[in-house]
Order: C-alpha cells, then structure tokens, then sequence
C-alpha cells in the first residue's frame, strides 16, 4: 500500500492531531523537558539543575513525573521572580501584564518564550507553505497539544478554542477549527504543564473525550509530531476506547493514521501498528517518512468541495439561525437577486425579498455596532445600517449610539440619525462627570493616562472617557481604541460598567473623527 492509497481510503478531509514535533521541526522549539530544562537553569545554575528537579519527584509515587517537576520549577521559579533575582525575568511584552492579572510568572514568562522563539526555520519554508496550502480545502480542522500558534499563524480563516473548557462548552461545527487542548501561549494562564493542571485535566477528560467522539467517529485522524507512546495521547484514545463497544473501535481504527519521523529515510514506508490500552487493542496505519512535505503532497489530492472556512461560517451561521433565529454579520437572508449581496458574502435564500430586510434589521447588536467604529468589520453598508438596523437598535440604546462615522460613509440622507446625533461633546461627557474625576486626570493628555493608567485596563478607560475635549488628541485616540480592540471581544469581556465607559470613549472618537464631515 502506498501513501496515496491510504489517502484515497479517506472518506472525507482527515483533522490533524498535532504534538511537539510539529513545532520543533518548523521553529526548533524545544520539547517538554527541553523547556523545563531551560526554566530549571533559570533558578538553579549549578550544571545539574534539572536532575535536581527530577530527584525530588522521584520520591513521589505519582506516575507522570513531568507535571511533578515542572511544579517544583514553577514554585522555585515564582519565588526568585517575585524577587527579582537577577537573570530571572525575561523582560519579554506581555509577561508584566499577565502577572498583574493573576497568572503565574512561571506561565507568563513560558508563554512569552515560546512566542518569542517561534521563528519559522527558512530550511522548512516551502514545506510549511504546502501545508498552509491545503489547510485551505484539504484538512477539516486542527486538534494540537501545543502551546505555540503556529497552526493559529498558517491555518488562514480557522477558528480557535482554547483549553478544555472552552472545547467542551463550545458548539464544535467539526471544520475549518483549531482545538488548543492544553492551551495556548497567547493565553498564558490557559497552560497545561503543572501537576495541579494535569489533575484538572484529568478530571474533565471524559467530558473532553465525548466532545472529540463525534470527530473521531466522522473523521480520520492523522497523528503528526508525536510519539507512539506519548502518555497524552495514549491517555485520551484510552478515554475514548472506554466509551466504545468492540464494533466501533473496528470502525474508530480504519480512521486513524499515525506519522511518523524516521530521520534520513529516503521515501516512504506504510505499515500496520497496534497499541493496546486497558484491555483493548486499536490498529491503525503507521506512515514512516523524514519529509512531512510528500505527506502534505498526497493529501492534497483530498479536497472539500468548498474551502473549509467558508463551510464552517455556513455550519455555524445556519445552525445558529435555526435555533434561535438571530443572523450572524457574516450571514444575510435575502432572496438572489439582492444587490447589497456580493460575491465574497455568505447568503442564505428564505422566502420572498421582505425576508432580506427584515433579516439584517435583526443582524447587528449594540457591541457589533460599536465595534464597526474602530474595525469596520461589518458586511453590510453604512445606509443599510441607518435605514434598517438603527431604528430599533438606536431606541434600544436611548439614542446613544455612535452614528457619525455611518452619516459620513452613507450616500442618502438619514433624518433620525442626523437627529439623535450628538451636537456637542457635552452631550457625551457632562461637565459633572468631567469635574469629578479632574483631580484623578491632573491635565494629563489622554495618551498620557493611558501610557500610566493601562497596567489597570477599567481605570485607564474611565478616566480617558471622562476628560475634557481639549486633553484629547484624536490621533492619540484611534491608535488607543486599535490597540484595545486587538482584543475584538473586549466589549462582552467587560462588565456592564465598564463597557458603558468604553462605549462612551468610542462615542467621543466618532463625535471628534466624522460629526465635521458633511453628511448627504
């Protein structure tokens, strides 16, 4: 049997499910006790600093030693980090921020030396772009142990979900999706890696188990970057055979393809494999090849009718319409003819043309409206979105909502914006709210404020929406509004307090940036 033999089998696009070796080969970061070798010598400089580490969990009984050391480490490593011991603190972005929001140093500064060091090795670029290629039609979606973003960085349009709770609390659509199940570097406290975590994870991994069963009952499963005998894996497939009677593990194994790297082979070599776990056996096909690429190669004769991201906002889009009836920005109903539809929309046709209309009156939320402020990421025109979806999302928000920037975009006239429109920037900011808080502002620019404010994420953006029109620097503020919104779910993230001051400092950003320009 060859590669493409096995490929052909495939019913369907197969999930890759990705470990370490994956990212060493493509950013030569180190494994598990590689990185925990480098945070040992960290705190411990004597030459044996890991083998340290190593001799106190060996006088515990518990059988993963990994997790057991990197506590040890972490514990170790917070205490001279906290001190400021020289040499510990790695001085990398973020790492500060993370800790004042309560993540470990440990983590924080593990996240921020994977980011740091995930540089694509020039020797793989081609190989790496054939897989950035038919992540496009030719894989369904990405299930990785890795804390890394490369597959985030190559996987154009995939959606992530972080950690095991978002995974299982999450409606899957099983395509053109990335599941981080022991976190994510850009999320440091998401990080599985101690033994506390590892309990954590453990305890939930039933539920984890029967969210990944539909996708390995519906997929194949090609195990890339891993070991045969990598515990994590072999803990989740046990997870699974144990919810499985014996006829559906025969179906399970046909699905399952095991990569491996087998250095200076010259081609490849496709074999069976067994591996038994609490009883039962589970075969699968083993591929042994030294180039990744002639893998990439052959499954791109492998293709989805459409490009999987476009599937998965169609899954998501329509599953979500039917249950409750609410349109997503991405989704219009509309009958065909519709021209405000363009290419590059997904549409959906129900009934007769009134359907279009009364859809996208419904489509966009107050956040969603807000937000468009600063990203412009809404599908639909600025006129369609005075003429149908202010009237009741306007009276919903007392009138409150920013309305400038869709005046200046728009090629009709909107009589109820341009009336309900703030006139003056007292309108936004009351003379009161500004005289309350002048003594906490001190005549600070508003650049200012954020520059000594941000370590507090809800002091610096109360403060900045109650100043006084002169301390602002329009400029000053669209680059600060941009830089919150690289967190494009900052609105929800918020409590309602919070979010009410934010929305008050995008409401002075569109008074300042467009009420001047000349509406139609």
């Amino acid at each position: 049997m060859t590669i493409h033999d096995v490929v052909s089998q495939f019913n369907t696009t197969p999930f890759l499910f990705a470990g370490s070796g994956v990212t060493r080969r493509y950013y030569g970061l180190p494994n598990w006790r590689g990185l925990l070798e480098h945070f040992a010598q960290k705190v411990r400089t004597d030459g044996f600093s890991f083998q340290y580490y190593e001799n106190l969990a060996s006088k515990n009984e518990s059988a993963d030693k990994m997790p057991l050391i990197a506590s040890y480490i972490e514990k170790d490593f917070n205490e001279a980090w906290f001190s400021n011991r020289e040499g510990v603190r790695s001085g990398y972005v973020g790492v500060d921020e993370a800790v004042l929001m309560g993540t470990s140093p440990f983590k924080a500064e593990v996240a921020a030396f994977i980011q740091a060091k995930s540089v694509l090795s020039e020797k793989y670029r081609r190989e790496v772009e054939c897989l950035s290629q038919i992540t496009r039609n030719n894989i369904s979606g990405i299930i990785t142990t890795n804390y890394d973003s490369f597959f985030e960085d190559h996987c154009d349009g995939y959606k992530v979900f972080i950690g095991q709770d978002e995974l299982v609390f999450s409606q899957l659509q099983g395509v053109a999706e990335i599941y981080k199940i022991h976190g994510s570097a850009r999320v440091p406290s998401s990080i599985v890696i101690n033994q506390s975590d590892y309990e954590n994870f453990k305890n939930k991994s039933k539920y984890l188990a029967a969210k990944l069963m539909t996708i390995f009952m519906e997929y194949p499963i090609v195990f890339i970057g891993y070991s045969l005998s990598d515990p994590d894996i072999l803990a989740i497939l046990s997870d699974i055979l144990e919810c499985l009677p014996p006829d559906k593990i025969e179906t399970l194994q046909k699905r399952f393809v095991f990569i491996e790297y087998k250095q200076g082979l010259d081609g490849v070599q496709v074999a069976g494999h067994s591996v038994s776990m609490n009883g039962k056996t589970l075969e699968m096909t083993k591929i042994s090849l030294s180039d990744f690429g002639i893998f990439y190669d052959a499954l791109a004769g492998k293709k989805a009718a459409f490009p999987v991201k476009i599937l998965r906002r169609f899954k998501d889009d329509l599953y979500t319409f039917v249950l409750t009836s609410e349109q997503k920005p991405q989704m219009m109903v509309a009958p065909l003819e519709d021209q405000r539809i363009d290419e590059e929309t997904l549409a959906l046709t129900i009934g007769v043309s009134s359907i279009g209309r009364y859809g996208l009156g419904r489509a966009v939320n107050a956040d969603q409206w807000y937000r468009n402020i600063i990203l412009h990421d809404l599908q639909y025109s600025s006129d369609d979105l005075l003429e149908l979806a202010y009237p009741e999302l306007g009276k919903q928000n007392s009138w409150r909502l920013p309305v400038w920037y869709y005046l200046s975009t728009a090629t009709k006239k909107h009589a109820l914006a341009i009336e309900k429109a703030p006139s003056l920037y007292s309108e936004i900011v009351t003379e009161k709210s500004i005289q309350s808080n002048k003594t906490a502002i001190n005549e600070r620019s508003i650049l200012q404020v954020w520059e000594e404010e941000r370590h507090n994420l809800n002091k610096a953006i109360r403060l900045m929406s109650m100043m006084p029109e002169e301390l602002i620097s329009n400029d000053d503020l669209s680059s600060i509004l941009e830089e919150l919104f690289t967190d494009k779910e900052i609105l929800s993230r918020l409590d309602s307090n919070n979010r009410s001051y934010l929305r008050r400092l995008i409401r002075i950003y569109d008074f300042m940036n467009w009420s001047k320009i000349k509406t139609p």
